[in-house]
């Protein structure tokens, strides 16, 4: 036992005692930052040293591939041996390895192929195709989510079927049938089906369980709170025998219910396994003590959780920094800035991070990093540029501004479907080819043919739009242009359409993209030169390797970390998601606290926070933002206010005086002016709402430079008695009430 004291002799108690506890069923709620995995690595070792097992009766069940070849590894070198043959791996590596034993059972034979995303869709439309099942109002991939949910949730085809009522749930039914029995068919299953299968193998076959369940001795599960209930239905079959499982996990870290994880899981724990205890990890080995107290006060919101407080012995550590914005590149510039500063001072640019809610608020800062030549990276997505549906709305706007450009009208001719297939392109390419014209000048040709259908009808309408968006492009506004090619096209009534979808986050994911496509249009004067800056993007982009800057949303953030952590979009509605809580309620709130909590708990040196006072898909309104209420839930002791003027919601906002000297050195020479204004404004105890005097009228010229609080700077054209006609610097001229003015 000497070098199991040697390899103890860095934890403390509470992880002594976790790897210790051998019999009976465990829960360990491992706070962020805690050593949960080093204390699942000694708890096989310990097994194995004590004699308590041997390899292959130790069953080590993780979320991905990067936490089993953790494991494997780690415990191969304490132990000197290779355990490939072991039984460590992932949910579903584990599934298919038992498969493969027993295939046969289901149908299947033991070299049966695992398909993925794709393939599971070009099954599913093909079968719709075959049985008549219009794909215009629930597309191919709304039907693989379904399917996908149904077996993560383990409901079967019979009680899906049983259950189908209306037409759209008989359709999908149905799918669901036929698609089963071809995989079966074709000799492959999803992912969904290596849970599923196994679990008809251990209900049916009770001899294969008994000998599984026989042989694990000790079950091991990392990140419990993220399994869905076919994983515990599985768990739960395997466990009934020796009854000795340890399931290590962190409520407050439960994020993915959109992928099928229900938190219930981990808080009725005690409820679903016999003889249980539950032990805490609470110290925190990453962050500092004002990030963890900052993280352990927002967490403490949430009502559904395991009474805990994690506490770390590192360093104080220096605040939180919040900061408001008034817009989205004022935001990228002002952090790239700051980056630039950590760069300077050899700072890793690998140890720095910036994460956000929703993907689509990568671009901003992909093009300030091009621009000014910070290299950088995007976790677990694709770049903003390269995403299909961006690329999609570029090539309209490329074949509005130059209708021979053939790429973009190829890239756009069938988006959305218009029956425009493959051999009608085919025939169209050849015309092009043996005239030596353009694709569009091909399809004019095309339509003077001999040819029927719907496909001739729909270029004919295709060419059409194109016409008009090339006879009023000098004379549109790009941005303007840009809606009216959207709209024309179908493609934003498509987005619309998929995003309705329940349970369908990627469209949702797509119409943000175009949202935030549309506020980048912005930036620019004219459409030429906005397609210009969206090719020399792509170019700068390929050179940069090495050291980067990591941006990924929150959710692709879990399990990493970083010394310095931005965390941008904290605004209401935004973060948390309104959408979340409008499906969820309380739930859903608490889910996207969970959320934050996870962001903050990135960090262990320096966390920045942020948020953009004008509404981040503003092209379309002029709506404006509050801070997150979960700014407001953070401890203000532990945190630094800048730019407090952007506080103007009275339940977030903060005294001037919160400002130090030298914080305003950091603000603009308009903005520090403005602060005057509300230091002036506060101190004569004005309201913002008050009827303006005929003095104050008065006090106001044509030509002087104003500030409003929604559209913000510009410029007095007119005054007529308490209006004010003002041509302001973002959203163009407007008539507003006089009284609502600042001079700046």
């Amino acid at each position: 036992m000497n070098n199991l004291d040697k390899n103890f002799g860095d934890l403390n108690k509470q992880q002594i005692d976790a790897v210790k506890k051998s019999s009976g069923s465990l829960l360990i709620l491992a706070g962020a930052g805690s050593g949960k995995t080093r204390v699942l690595i000694l708890k096989i070792y310990y097994f194995l040293a004590s004699k308590l097992a041997l390899p292959n009766q130790i069953l080590a069940v993780t979320f991905t591939n990067k936490a089993a070849n953790e494991l494997k590894t780690r415990v191969s070198n304490m132990t000197g041996k290779m355990i490939d043959s072991w039984w460590v791996g992932t949910f579903h590596s584990i599934s298919a390895r038992i498969l493969r034993r027993y295939s046969e059972l289901i149908g299947l034979k033991n070299n049966f192929v695992i398909i993925d995303k794709d393939d599971q869709t070009k099954l599913i439309k093909s079968i719709c195709e075959a049985e008549k099942i219009s794909l215009e109002d629930k597309n191919a991939k709304y039907y693989t989510k379904c399917i996908d949910r149904f077996k993560n949730d383990n409901i079967s085809v019979e009680e899906v079927l049983e259950k189908a009522k209306i037409k759209d749930e008989k359709d999908l039914a149905k799918i669901f049938s036929i698609y089963q029995n071809e995989l079966i068919r074709l000799n492959c299953c999803d992912f969904g089906d290596l849970i599923i299968h196994c679990l008809t193998i251990f209900k049916k076959n009770k001899k294969i369980l008994y000998q599984l369940q026989n042989q694990f001795k000790y079950i091991l599960v990392d990140e419990y709170q993220d399994i869905n209930p076919s994983q515990q239905a599985w768990l739960k079959y395997l466990y009934n025998h020796h009854k000795n499982i340890c399931c290590v996990g962190d409520d407050d870290q439960s994020i993915y219910s959109w992928r099928g994880a229900e938190i219930k899981n981990i808080l009725n724990f005690e409820k679903d396994f016999e003889n249980p205890s539950v032990m805490f990890l609470e110290q925190n080995y990453r962050s500092t003590k004002k990030i963890i107290n900052c993280a352990s006060h927002l967490i403490n919101f949430n009502k559904n959780r395991y009474n805990k407080k994690i506490w770390s012995q590192n360093n104080e550590g220096n605040k939180i920094e919040i900061r408001g914005f008034w817009e989205t590149k004022e935001e990228a510039t002002n952090i790239s800035s700051k980056i630039e500063e950590l760069k300077n001072s050899k700072t890793p640019l690998n140890e720095i991070a910036i994460l956000m809610r929703v993907a689509a608020h990568t671009r901003s800062f992909e093009e300030r990093f091009l621009n000014i030549g910070l290299p950088y990276r995007i976790i677990g997505g694709t770049k903003f540029y390269e995403r299909k549906e961006i690329k999609d709305v570029i090539a309209y706007l490329r074949i509005a501004n130059n209708h021979n450009d053939d790429l973009a009208l190829e890239r756009i001719i069938n988006v959305p479907k218009r029956g425009i297939g493959k051999l009608t392109l085919k025939k169209i390419n050849l015309i092009s080819r043996n005239r030596k014209i353009s694709l569009f000048e091909g399809c004019k040709i095309y339509l003077q043919s001999d040819e029927r259908g719907k496909a001739k009808i729909e270029i004919n309408n295709l060419i059409s739009k194109i016409h008009k968006w090339n006879k009023i492009i000098e004379k549109t506004n790009h941005i303007d242009l840009c809606e009216l090619i959207l709209e024309d096209s179908g493609y934003m009534e498509l987005l619309i359409n998929e995003s309705k979808l329940k349970d369908n986050i990627e469209s949702h994911d797509r119409l943000d993209n175009v949202n935030e496509f549309m506020n980048g249009l912005k930036e620019f004067e004219n459409l030429e030169g906005f397609l210009e800056h969206v090719s020399l993007v792509a170019e700068n982009d390929s050179i940069y390797k090495n050291e980067k800057i990591s941006l990924m949303t929150m959710h692709s953030a879990k399990g990493l970390e970083f010394k310095y952590v931005f965390l941008i979009g904290w605004e209401e509605g935004l973060f948390p998601s309104k959408r979340s809580i409008e499906e969820k309620g309380q739930s859903g709130l608490e889910e996207e606290r969970r959320l934050a909590y996870v962001a903050l708990t990135r960090a262990k040196e320096r966390v920045f926070i942020s948020f953009v006072n004008q509404n981040r898909y503003s092209y379309a309104s002029h709506d404006f933002n509050s801070p997150s209420r979960f700014i407001n839930e953070l401890p203000k002791e532990d945190l630094e206010i800048f730019n407090s003027e952007i506080f103007e919601n009275e339940e977030y906002s903060l005294n001037i005086s919160q400002l130090e000297e030298e914080n305003l050195n950091e603000i603009s020479p308009g903005k520090k002016r403005l602060i005057e204004n509300y230091k002036r404004i506060n101190e004569q105890n004005f309201e913002y709402n008050q009827d303006i005097s005929t003095k104050d009228q008065g006090s106001f010229n044509e030509g002087d430079r104003i500030f409003h609080k929604k559209f913000g700077y510009g410029r007095i054209l007119e005054i007529e008695n308490i209006t004010a006609l003002i041509n302001f610097e973002k959203v163009g001229t407007k008539m507003v009430y006089l009284k609502y003015l600042f001079r700046e």
